[in-house]
């Protein structure tokens, strides 16, 4: 599959791929690709996003395969480092679950995890409402207004993005990331592995990140503290500093927070 790609930094630097969320296309990593020019970055516009639309369905496992296939062809070690939000960081995980070996160490961020009863079958129930017209509208609503955070340069892309979520791009994005499970295999993957949540989102979220860094060899969760779901772009300052201390095995940030201990259970009353 051949996957549409910016590029950017110099040749021969380590390479990083970005893999985007669900509601926009590579674009999204702009303003943190531009604060890292030390580092040569890939970031593709996964299948049935953006450039690389006609490249759909997406599906987790086909999404994982085109990212593998990206690193072995577009870069000189055949190996990179991996830095994936919310759906991308799903997919990062599940490329470190099948292909551990290409990838060198990784940031997960707001990692969506299936762990109900009868996993298998949230994802049909979930797309049932993706069908109905007024489920779209409200997507396609909270999608507008979602435009005042987006940069002023990157609107059109951002419109872009809303013009091609149609109804059967929705269905098959919604069963992918609401079918997503803890991979088979990722224990066996000893990719360091930073997985991220922030402290101002759902706390299944951070859960998730735990369950996530729990089965890996090498995988640590943390907590960045006062931010939402989208903080990477918003607050690329901060997501940089991140990203670099931890490719470079270096300490992270001081906003970059152990996860809080859960509170321990009430003795019984006798």
């Amino acid at each position: 599959m051949d996957l549409f790609v910016r590029e950017s930094g110099p040749v021969g630097a380590p390479t990083i791929v970005f893999l985007h969320g669900a509601f926009t296309s590579g674009w999204y990593w702009d303003p943190v690709v531009e604060r890292m020019p030390q580092y040569r970055c890939l970031v593709p516009d996964l299948p049935h996003y953006g450039k690389s639309f006609e490249q759909g369905p997406f599906e987790m496992g086909r999404a994982a395969t085109a990212v593998a296939e990206l690193i072995r062809s577009r870069t000189d070690t055949g190996r990179a480092h991996v830095v994936g939000f919310s759906l991308g960081a799903q997919v990062g995980a599940q490329l470190l679950a099948t292909e551990p070996k290409l990838v060198e160490r990784a940031v997960l961020c707001g990692t969506i995890l299936n762990r109900v009863p009868l996993a298998h079958l949230t994802p049909r129930l979930l797309a049932l409402p993706a069908r109905n017209s007024l489920y779209r509208r409200m997507v396609r609503r909270y999608r507008t207004a979602w435009q005042a955070v987006v940069p002023a340069e990157h609107l059109d892309d951002y419109r872009e993005d809303v013009r091609l979520n149609t109804t059967e791009q929705l269905v098959d994005v919604t069963m992918a990331s609401a079918g997503f499970t803890l991979p088979e295999e990722l224990d066996k993957a000893d990719t360091p592995t930073l997985f991220l949540a922030g402290a101002k989102e759902m706390p299944f979220v951070r859960r998730w990140a735990a369950a996530l860094a729990q089965q890996m060899p090498n995988g640590v969760d943390r907590v960045a503290a006062g931010m939402p779901h989208d903080w990477p772009a918003r607050f690329p300052d901060l997501f940089v500093r991140t990203v670099d201390s931890w490719l470079t095995d270096r300490a992270l940030p001081p906003e970059i927070a152990l996860p809080k201990s859960p509170k321990p259970a009430k003795p019984a009353r006798r």
